[in-house]
């Protein structure tokens, strides 16, 4: 199943090549664990980020817990600085 998958700021330059601007669609397995899922995203892990799934963040820690279904929206947001 493919689950659409975005990705904001630095992080976009990970998505794999064919992908849209910040888009991309990544083909799963029914019943994958979101931690699988961000296996298949290139993202170094010395860059944070934050993970949202259907407009809630999740933490790092319940990655292994979720499983994505076919409907299922992820986002990466690396940490925001303002100043």
């Amino acid at each position: 199943m493919d689950i659409s998958v975005t990705l904001f700021g630095g992080l976009r330059h990970y998505l794999p090549a064919g992908s849209s601007f910040n888009k991309c669609k990544i083909d799963v397995d029914e019943g994958c664990s979101l931690a699988a899922l961000l296996q298949k995203i290139p993202v170094p892990p010395d860059k944070p980020y934050m993970v949202i799934l259907n407009d809630e963040k999740v933490a790092s820690d319940q990655f292994d817990e979720i499983n994505i279904q076919a409907d299922d929206e992820v986002v990466l947001l690396p940490p925001i600085k303002g100043g």
